[in-house]
């Protein structure tokens, strides 16, 4: 089993936050390891949802197979499917915080067990990319800024 947990601060209130990341049909818009995310069935945000993506991965393209299997509005969600031999579960999790949302990504990754003795090595990987898509999300939070309140 291979992991990742990083918790970071976005300016922008977690229910904005919540719309623009939570949605795996918007992943390829702020994982630069995505280069297509798309609905295959069901609704938006709605349980068992099914979702398919493409990662790229240095001169590695894998296909990603999600179901959304936890949602609550605003304040988690929980994607979990096949990756070529691995399989992935995906939280996101949208707390208040002091100046916008604290948002956690955490992700837990099995292995085929004949990849026991790469575990070191495909987790010093694994970091790298899921650190690139953290800084993806806050770089795309970023450049779409909230509508300014016009009340």
């Amino acid at each position: 089993m291979i992991g990742f947990s990083h918790q970071v601060e976005g300016r922008q209130p977690p229910l904005r936050v919540f719309e623009m990341l939570a949605d795996m049909d918007d992943l390829d818009k702020w994982n630069p390891s995505v280069t297509s995310s798309k609905k295959t069935h069901g609704n938006r945000l709605e349980l068992n949802s099914k979702y398919e993506s493409t990662l790229t991965r240095g001169p590695i393209m894998l296909t990603a197979g999600s179901t959304l299997v936890a949602v609550e509005a605003g304040r988690t969600v929980r994607y979990e499917g096949p990756i070529g031999p691995f399989w992935s579960v995906d939280t996101l999790t949208f707390r208040p915080a002091r100046h916008g949302t604290q948002l956690t990504f955490h992700n837990q990754t099995g292995t085929p067990t004949w990849m026991t003795p790469l575990h070191p090595l495909l987790n010093a990987l694994f970091q790298r990319q899921a650190r690139r898509a953290v800084d993806g999300a806050l770089e795309y939070l970023a450049a779409n800024p909230p509508e300014p309140d016009l009340a």
